[in-house]
């Protein structure tokens, strides 16, 4: 057990932290997992098993106050244990409230315990002991709470519900009583040592992260108003609690907070001992259930399509079974004025029936028999005679006097110009109207919602749209039949035309738009194309049912904001403990991925802005407003400190010449004095240092620093300009160690040997110097204030210091925060000759390059084009963190000072499908075009009447020598060409229909 997991307490109680997996604030659940693999279609869904928890509950009282003689209070748990010497803090101190956590284990790290003659071992091994106290003002007294606690561990059979792939816990419900944890599967009492001292008993070799001594909180708690000794508990205690720091006198609330730390501490304690995968073979019987997109069925629209589907089956049945029992005498399929002509050409009577009159005509029955129409007229003495079907009435064929008068000939109405002019009128509107819509939405972020039901929305939205589609297909329909009846007369006309391609063309056998394939082939392009638009107008259909579609988008509102800063820095003093601070939130943002804090990016910290909206709080997910940025702009070079480097057995020193702002010029040096290492091994060594001016006619301070005397006679100028400049080296080193070890106090570290002599040295050095940037950014930030996007509206400043007051610069401002960066926990550098590091420079450079490559001393000195990115990266994101953290160093903003900004929220409009509109775009341009050929191209006014009946077709080749071809049975022959004109018929006649050539001669139409 290491101290890793009160890093990772640390980022949820301070930094928002989630938690890990299968670990809740009440305790941690054995993991457990589908026995099969599984792939994505688990994802986003829930698994309940029975499982085991492990938790801790505290067992707290009020302690038991005595005041002695000198004011010190005593306080005893009631038995056997007591502790003395506290006094309250009084009301002129610098903080108003006094914390303390006293545990019962004794380490060099803490000044108080429990462990002592008055408080023995070991009935109070795990007892712990709580203060809190709050100052009164000017009357000198004080509230003062006090507590002892002592906690147990259980273990109980659960059922926990975990959410895929987190694996969060998001319940969990007990399946039996609590059992205690046996001491052999949990270790308490190094978990009390390490919650209590903040250290390890025994420190294993591992990172820094893992082996950080005592989380130094100082500054937290400083920002909150409390002093004194902190240790790691109070942190996590006012972190993990919500109560007002007034409400820490009532001894129940102090317990409770320090419950919820306990509980969370050894939840963590208990998931880091845990394996990370699943070692228990036992199989449980689980849930899994998720939720799924589903389609939802409107009812009452679902009844009437169910109803006409219905109808639709029953007349398909009842036309299968009429087609199944008629008796067909047909001997082929009529589907071509040829097939037509031959059934009516056996009675020369049939070639002109409409011709009889009287009685008898009424009587006259045409029966087909073995595929041809025989005529029989029954006497008039029988009128019950009755047989075949009766001939529909119509006129006479054509006569030449009857087609001089072009009014009188027929075309469909569907034809003509009017309906022509409707029809384009119609598409025309339809594809502005889709067009519009298009535009619209893009421009107001999608179209309002037609109403909140969801019958109404699709009505509005899809089945508007499909009507106008639905009746299109039926209309293109009637165009392509009457087009498919005309086509052979329109190439009969012509005179001219082999019968294959006009009497035996076969377009009215088929549906219309199933003559496609035979209209190209037979080169009829304008019926092909009709055909095809016939065809589109169900995939029509589909795109315009699929135009309209609902989703949510991001609105936007104007709103002031309130301003909460200046971008003016009026100070940038470090608070106590502030140096280590930033060093934890950078672990969790690259070691365990937590988002950076709020107001800040890699390279740039924003001045923050009031997050508080009243309209409509629930739904406003980012606010977006413009504000100043500042961060470094790092630059490193290469530098060469071999020639002035002074290395004495274990101490590396070196200087270099500045120049200042002003002209003038300053010695600027270091001192590094690294521990550690192994005789005759490979190390390695990672150091960053900030200079200092120095006197380099004075001798170097002893070993034990990291920095040089400042020279007593620097200006501020100087020390600001060596202050500035960090320097970064990479080592390799063989070394030689004495049996003499240093016990380096002040970082915490074990003891370890000295270093006698570097046998042989690599070294990479380079000097990071930077430059304070600051330009407007339009920011776009969530509610907790995360940065989600940011892009500069302005170059960067030239003149800075209208951003600074109270005699603070741009070059305090980076000297301070170089100081943090260079002067944080841990900052004495160890030979190790492992991928182990101790100091949390090459902690980050490690976790940037996602490699051990530049810290590993098996390998070669890094060369410094691969290792400065990570080096400028770590400097301008360590920067903008110490900003995030140490926002106070901003002026106040004055009151009721806004600026204007945009509430970002997600809310359901209308929107146009891009892939649907392009489709429905296309198609309706494609109808346009070929309606507008439809009609330029349609047939010329020729015949008296539309050939739809047999009659009809007879009235035009009834004294024709055609006819009396097939009367014979014989074929026509292939080379023989018809047209539709005039001719002098069989009965010596002139006539107006179908003759082959010579005999027809074209009509001037």
């Amino acid at each position: 057990m290491n101290t890793d997991f009160m890093m990772t307490a640390y980022g949820i109680a301070w930094l928002g932290q989630a938690m890990p997996s299968f670990v809740t604030s009440q305790g941690t659940i054995e993991p457990f997992e589908l026995d099969t693999k599984h792939g994505e279609d688990l994802l986003n869904t829930t698994w309940k098993a029975p499982t085991k928890m492990y938790g801790t509950s505290l067992n707290c009282r009020a302690a038991d106050a005595k005041n002695d003689s000198v004011g010190q209070f005593t306080y005893s748990n009631g038995k056997n244990c007591t502790t003395q010497g506290f006094s309250p803090r009084q009301s002129d101190s610098d903080s108003k409230f006094r914390a303390l956590y006293i545990g019962f284990y004794t380490d060099q790290h803490i000044d108080y315990y429990l462990e002592s003659p008055q408080c023995p071992s070991p009935a109070n091994k795990h007892l712990f002991f709580a203060y809190w106290s709050q100052a009164l003002g000017d009357s000198g007294g004080a509230n003062v709470s006090a507590i002892f606690c002592e906690p147990t561990y259980w273990t109980q059979d659960v059922n926990a519900t975990v959410i895929v792939p987190s694996m969060n816990v998001s319940d969990v419900s007990p399946l039996g009583p609590r059992i205690p944890l046996p001491d052999t599967l949990f270790n308490r009492t190094a978990f009390e040592y390490n919650i209590g001292t903040g250290a390890q008993e025994i420190s294993p070799r591992a990172d820094i992260s893992e082996t950080t001594n005592v989380l130094d909180q100082r500054s937290r708690m400083a920002k909150l108003g409390i002093g004194d000794t902190i240790t790691n508990m109070v942190g996590f205690a006012l972190g993990l609690s919500a109560a007002k720091l007034t409400d820490y006198t009532d001894p129940d609330i102090l317990a409770a907070s320090y419950e919820n730390a306990h509980k969370l501490l050894h939840a963590l304690a208990i998931k880091q001992l845990m394996s990370s995968s699943v070692t228990d073979v036992q199989r449980r019987e689980g849930v899994v259930s998720g939720k799924a997109s589903v389609i939802l069925v409107v009812r009452l629209l679902a009844i009437v399509v169910e109803i006409l589907l219905g109808l639709v089956v029953l007349l398909v049945l009842a036309l299968a079974n009429h087609t199944y029992t008629r008796r067909s005498q047909l001997g082929n399929n009529p589907s071509s004025l040829t097939d037509v002509i031959a059934i009516a050409a056996d009675d020369e009577t049939l070639q002109n029936p409409t011709n009889e009159t009287g009685p008898e005509a009424s009587r006259t029955r045409y029966r087909l028999i073995n595929g041809r129409i025989s005529v029989s007229r029954p006497p008039a003495a029988n009128p019950s005679y009755d047989c075949g079907i009766p001939m529909p009435r119509t006129r006479s064929g054509p006569t030449t006097t009857g087609l001089e008068n072009p009014a009188s000939l027929a075309r469909p109405i569907e034809m003509s110009t009017t309906v022509a002019f409707i029809f384009m009128l119609i598409l025309l509107l339809v594809l502005t109207t889709v067009i519009l819509l298009k535009t619209f939405a893009e421009k107001q972020h999608g179209l309002p919602v037609p109403s909140s039901r969801t019958v109404v929305n699709q009505l509005v939205l899809n089945y508007v749209l499909v009507i106008f589609a639905t009746f299109l297909e039926p209309f293109w329909l009637l165009l392509n039949r009457q087009l498919c009846v005309l086509q052979p007369f329109e190439k009969l006309r012509r005179a001219n035309t082999p019968a294959s391609k006009s009497l035996d063309l076969s377009y009215t056998s088929l549906p219309p738009q199933m003559n496609i394939w035979n209209a190209f082939r037979a080169r009829h392009y304008i019926l092909g194309a009709v055909c095809g638009i016939g065809l589109s107008a169900n995939l029509l259909a589909v795109s315009l049912n699929g135009l309209l579609q609902l989703d949510f988008v991001f609105m936007e509102e104007a709103k002031n904001l309130t301003r909460r800063h200046e971008a003016i820095f009026r100070q940038s003093t470090v608070l106590l403990g502030g140096a280590s601070d930033y060093q934890y939130v950078a672990k969790v943002n690259l070691s365990d991925g937590l988002a950076l804090p709020p107001w800040t990016t890699p390279d740039t910290f924003f001045v923050p802005f009031d997050l508080e909206v009243t309209s409509k709080p629930r739904s406003v997910s980012s606010i977006r407003a413009t504000t100043q940025g500042f961060g470094l702009r790092p630059q490193c070079e290469r530098a060469e400190f071999n020639d002035t480097a002074l290395v004495t057995g274990q101490r590396f020193s070196f200087y270099s010449q500045e120049r200042t702002p002003s002209g003038g010029s300053v010695f600027c040096g270091g001192i590094v004095t690294p521990f550690g290492g192994q005789n005759n091994s490979n190390a390695a060594l990672e150091i960053l240092i900030q200079l200092q001016p120095i006197d380099p006619s004075q001798p170097y301070t002893p070993a034990l620093t990291i920095e040089p005397a400042v020279s007593p006679n620097s200006t501020q100028e100087e020390r600001l300009t060596c202050r500035s400049i960090l320097v970064a080296g990479f080592l390799r080193a063989n070394l030689t160690v004495s049996s003499n070890s240093t016990k380096t106090g002040n970082s915490m570290k074990e003891e370890h040997p000295d270093i006698q002599r570097i046998n042989s040295l690599s070294s990479l050095w380079m000097t990071c110097r930077a430059t304070l940037a600051t330009a407007p950014y339009e920011v776009n930030v969530d509610l907790t204030g995360r940065v989600q996007s940011y892009v500069p509206i302005g170059p960067d400043a030239t003149d800075l210091t209208d951003f600074f007051s109270n005699g603070t610069a741009p070059t305090s401002l980076i000297t301070n925060a170089t100081w943090i960066l260079a002067h944080g926990q841990d900052t004495i550098p160890y030979w190790h000759n492992d991928t182990f590091v101790d100091t949390w420079f090459a902690y980050f450079i490690k976790h940037l390059s996602n490699s051990t490559t530049f810290v590993d001393p098996e390998q070669p000195v890094p060369v410094f084009g691969q290792v400065v990115p990570y080096v400028e990266d770590l400097y301008a994101r360590l920067f903008a963190i110490v900003l995030s953290l140490n926002q106070d160093w901003l002026a106040e903003a004055e009151p009721d000072s806004t600026i204007p900004g945009i509430l970002v929220a997600p809310s359901q409009r209308v929107l146009v499908s891009r892939p649907m509109f392009v489709i429905t775009v296309v198609l309706l341009a494609l109808n346009m075009a070929v309606a507008l050929l439809y009609w330029a191209k349609r047939p010329k006014k020729m015949l008296p009447e539309m050939p739809y009946t047999i009659a009809s077709i007879m009235a035009m080749v009834r004294a024709s020598g055609l006819a009396a071809e097939l009367r014979k049975q014989e074929e026509w022959k292939k080379d023989w060409k018809v047209g539709y004109g005039r001719y002098v018929g069989t009965d010596g006649k002139p006539h107006i229909g179908i003759e082959r050539r010579p005999f027809v001669q074209p009509l001037d139409t």
